[in-house]
């Protein structure tokens, strides 16, 4: 299962994506711009919404807005990806994120679904003036009821207040509470006797509470009211613990005994509120992603359609609302459309179906779309939900792709003719040469001086090395194709097993602390490190040669720090800062040295090549005469 999940992963197979604007700045800057802006307003938006929800503490479904925090996260993370890929061909943790982006925008769209009844709860005009006639209609019962209560009628009258869902306080001129129903105890957290006599400025926040009785002293005066004979006029109240809260207020002026008197008719209005600031909240949310985000009936008929739909397609949303889906079909998938609304009246949901779609002008889109069903309140199928991206640079990229891929396997295929034929017909007159200088040296001997001699010898040991070279280059042909054979690896047995090939006894190797486990190709790793010590031993002129092996948690280098860093370090000759990349060009060599342990120069070659095999890279720190540090990092999993 780790392997499985591992080669799912692994991303050294696939180029980066900036290959496919062919690295010319102008396009690759147009698109690091265009997703870096985007990004940055997904990830501001938590901030505004984590504001909002500490100012407003008693909002409801918290989980919500956490959900829809994830969603803009998300959609911020998959342009972030697109920028990533650009040099990183990470394509299966950017699907990874797209796959979750996708999930949770789908839950996000079943929750505005769920809120649209409460929406279509909220009071219309004809509504609000009925409950102005129906405040009218309770005032002049209140005022028979009024003229009736001389004796024992006020307890039925009560007992009526009291059973009214709404609450109702009535006032005198002065502004004391008068009567407080049951409902406005509940509302307000206060009980009846607790405000009766009371200024109802008690009950009201600022700014209110102050201007009550300049306001109230003004109607006295003039007659002249704003708020008195309306009806359904929000307002702010304010409970017993201090808490804030909207409501609608409804107030009238009514005579008794000769004597003026209002009423005010309360509804608690915060769960409304708040639905409807969820709502704008979610609608936003779906306007400003750029994701296509459309709904339709059943019988394809598009109902919704937000900005991302209208920048994709080229339709405004008064274009697009009410036509037939087949608007945005090719002709040649009409039967998937068919197959797609026959899916979902079984109630299936459709994920990441690639497909093709008409802009407005008529050009084919390349389209990643999830469509979900809709459901009523009673559960039953009434439409469809479709998120989409704009997939046409993928599906570019990726034909792109396998174009090179058949371009590599030419180009492997011709390496391997290559390495045939060096590995065969070029040694072959190399070994003729080899074995003819040989033979001339033996049957002419005493006819040759010492300067022959020496030339058959020096001709026999060029054979060698030109062979040895053609083996070099052919094994580093083959050294970036071959399969890495990954298993765990203690390094501190990788060390040992190569100390023990060293039989020297002025060389000393240290490992100051315990080397980590790691996941790696053992042998090549081994081959790595082994190259790199022998090194440190050949290039030292020291009596006494010394050489660390050890791991650093980090180490800062120009552009950064890596973690978890390898290093080999002696105290040889060192190397001048101009060579550092030099050596590790294949046939490079800064010495010259004796043909008895003169190597070919690819030794370092072959340690980068393993190194980055492994996802890593190698540097060096070095000065003339003070030694030579090598740190290296293997990109695997480290225990």
């Amino acid at each position: 299962m780790f392997k499985a999940i591992r080669d799912f992963f692994y991303s050294g197979n696939f180029l980066p994506h900036g290959h496919c604007f062919l690295w010319q700045p102008d396009i690759l800057w147009l698109h690091i711009v265009s997703d870096a802006a985007i990004m940055t307003s997904y990830f501001s938006i938590p901030f505004v919404l984590i504001y909002f929800i500490r100012k407003r503490k008693d909002l409801p479904f918290p989980a919500m807005f956490l959900l829809f925090g994830a969603f803009i996260l998300l959609c911020g993370t998959t342009h972030f990806m697109s920028i990533w890929v650009l040099w990183h061909p990470d394509y299966a943790v950017e699907g990874v994120i797209k796959a979750l982006t996708a999930l949770v925008s789908i839950f996000s769209f079943f929750l505005i679904v769920k809120l649209i009844p409460q929406a279509l709860l909220l009071q219309s005009p004809a509504q609000l003036a009925g409950l102005n006639e129906e405040l009218r209609a309770t005032n002049h019962k209140l005022e028979m009821l009024y003229e009736q209560s001389k004796e024992g009628s006020q307890s039925r009258v009560a007992a009526i207040v009291d059973n009214i869902i709404d609450g109702i306080i009535a006032i005198n001129e002065k502004g004391n509470i008068e009567s407080f129903n049951k409902a406005c105890e509940k509302i307000f957290g206060y009980r009846s006797e607790e405000v009766i006599g009371h200024n109802i400025k008690m009950l009201m926040p600022e700014p209110y509470h102050n201007e009550h009785d300049g306001y109230l002293q003004h109607y006295r005066a003039t007659a002249e009211a704003k708020i008195i004979g309306t009806a359904g006029r929000e307002v702010s109240g304010k409970r017993k613990d201090g808490l804030v809260f909207p409501m609608d207020l409804s107030v009238s002026a009514f005579y008794l005994d000769g004597k003026r008197h209002f009423s005010g008719i309360i509804r608690d209005i915060t769960e409304r509120k708040k639905s409807e600031e969820m709502l704008r909240l979610l609608g936003a949310i779906v306007e400003s992603s750029d994701d296509v985000i459309i709904s339709k009936t059943l019988d394809g008929i598009v109902s919704s359609w937000n900005n991302g739909a209208e920048k994709l397609f080229g339709y405004s949303t008064t274009e697009a609302m009410g036509k037939d889906m087949s608007f945005l079909i090719p002709p040649d998938k009409l039967q998937e459309e068919v197959d797609i609304i026959n899916s979902l009246r079984e109630g299936k949901t459709i994920d990441h179906l690639e497909t093709v779609r008409l802009n407005k002008i008529g050009k084919r889109i390349d389209v990643s779309l999830t469509i979900s069903p809709i459901r009523d309140i009673a559960g039953q199928i009434m439409g469809a939900s479709k998120v989409g991206r704009d997939i046409t640079y993928r599906k570019e990229a990726e034909a792109k792709l396998f174009r090179y891929m058949l371009d590599l396997e030419r180009s492997n295929k011709d390496l391997d003719d290559f390495a045939y034929i060096a590995s065969h017909d070029l040694k072959e007159p190399l070994r003729g040469l080899f074995n003819n200088a040989k033979f001339l040296q033996q049957d002419y001997a005493d006819k040759l001086d010492q300067a022959g001699v020496a030339k058959l010898q020096r001709l026999g040991y060029l054979c060698q090395r030109m062979e040895q070279l053609v083996n070099d280059l052919l094994y580093f042909s083959r050294l970036g194709r071959q399969e890495l054979a990954i298993q765990l690896t203690d390094m501190n047995l990788v060390v040992q097993d190569i100390k023990s090939l060293i039989d020297s006894p002025d060389v000393t190797i240290n490992i100051p602390q315990k080397l980590p486990e790691i996941i790696c190709d053992k042998l090549r790793v081994m081959e790595a490190l082994r190259n790199l010590i022998t090194n440190a031993i050949k290039y030292n002129d020291k009596k006494s040669k010394v050489i660390e092996i050890g791991i650093k948690d980090k180490v800062e280098i120009k552009n950064g720090v890596e973690h978890q860093v390898f290093y080999v370090k002696d105290n040889g000759i060192g190397i001048e800062e101009e060579f550092f990349e030099d050596i590790f060009r294949i046939f490079k060599r800064l010495n010259e040295e004796d043909d008895d342990k003169k190597g070919t120069g690819v030794g370092l070659t072959f340690v980068r090549k393993i190194i980055e095999r492994h996802g890593g890279r190698i540097w060096l720190a070095s000065a003339p005469g003070k030694g030579t540090t090598f740190y290296f990092t293997i990109k695997q999993q480290i225990h």
